[in-house]
């Protein structure tokens, strides 16, 4: 695919669709960073639109208060690699004049209304299975607007059960952070969808860096994996993974392959950066590498 004609679209709640259709020489500039990762902490953007139309503006977090951002790259005569990179609620909204510009700055949060708002209440029997209180939960996250997507649970999780009775009281939040220390777990929300990973395991396809790929500048090896920027490319998330190949290193993991732990995407659809900075776990035999331990 050829990495050139950026293009980025902003559709909200409403029907509201900012730069819809092909690339074109009129678009409004949308700026972006956004930052993500495996960890049960929201994933959040912040998201500039210059010069919006008055009222446009003044039903931002309002009548408009869901986005998606789509971005990557649509060369003349293929389709291109946009995708999705960021999905969630608008949080709060500030209107500013930079110069000849006005900026319309939208904070955003990932699955937001579950985060805040799904709680849970429910007692089990010993012997319940712990997917089945898992599986409680995320019903209960998914009824506050976080969709279910993939879960891969951990081998030792099949089968289990509570020893003893078992209380699932407060927030959803909290009782999955509980559940998933205690049983080898990843959770999070990407793009309003609940996904859950052992904490050695991993979903989707693999994306590959390389200098012909899009790889900017050269890796940096850590004890336990890579990091490393790369042109932006939505297939590129958190869960999934990397296969990086350098001509100047020798990565540290089997066949250059990580796990996406954390990244942000950051850019815009005019001039500067359009790329995503990736932080890659090693995986070895199927395991996640966890380093040197200190």
């Amino acid at each position: 695919m050829l990495q050139y004609l950026r293009k980025v679209r902003a559709s909200f709640n409403g029907g509201l669709v900012i730069n819809p259709g092909p690339v074109s020489t009129h678009e409004i500039k949308i700026e972006f960073s956004i930052s993500k990762g495996i960890s049960s902490s929201p994933n959040s953007a912040e998201i500039k639109l210059y010069n919006l139309a008055e009222t446009t503006r003044n039903g931002m977090g309002k009548e408009f208060d869901a986005i998606t951002l789509e971005a990557g790259y649509m060369p003349p005569g293929e389709t291109g690699n946009v995708g999705i990179i960021f999905k969630g609620a608008v949080r709060d909204v500030e209107h500013k004049r930079e110069g000849t510009n006005i900026v319309t700055t939208i904070g955003c949060g990932d699955g937001d209304a579950a985060f805040r708002r799904a709680t849970i209440s429910k007692s089990y029997p010993a012997g319940t299975p712990v997917k089945d209180v898992i599986d409680d939960i995320a019903k209960q996250m998914e009824a506050k607007g976080l969709s279910r997507g993939e879960f891969k649970y951990p081998e030792a999780l099949e089968g289990k059960t509570f020893k003893r009775p078992y209380a699932a009281c407060g927030s959803c939040v909290r009782e999955l952070d509980t559940i998933g220390r205690g049983n080898g777990f990843y959770w999070s929300s990407q793009n309003e969808t609940l996904e859950l990973v052992p904490s050695d395991g991993f979903v989707g396809t693999v994306a590959l860096i390389t200098p012909e790929t899009g790889m900017i500048g050269t890796p940096a090896i850590t004890d336990n994996g890579v990091r490393v920027s790369a042109l932006l490319n939505p297939e590129i998330r958190p869960n999934r993974r990397v296969q990086i190949k350098s001509q100047t290193l020798e990565m540290n993991a089997a066949d250059g392959m990580y796990r996406v732990s954390e990244c942000t995407y950051s850019g815009d659809n005019y001039t500067g950066e359009f790329k995503i900075d990736i932080t890659g776990e090693a995986i070895k035999g199927g395991r996640v590498d966890e380093g040197i331990k200190r």
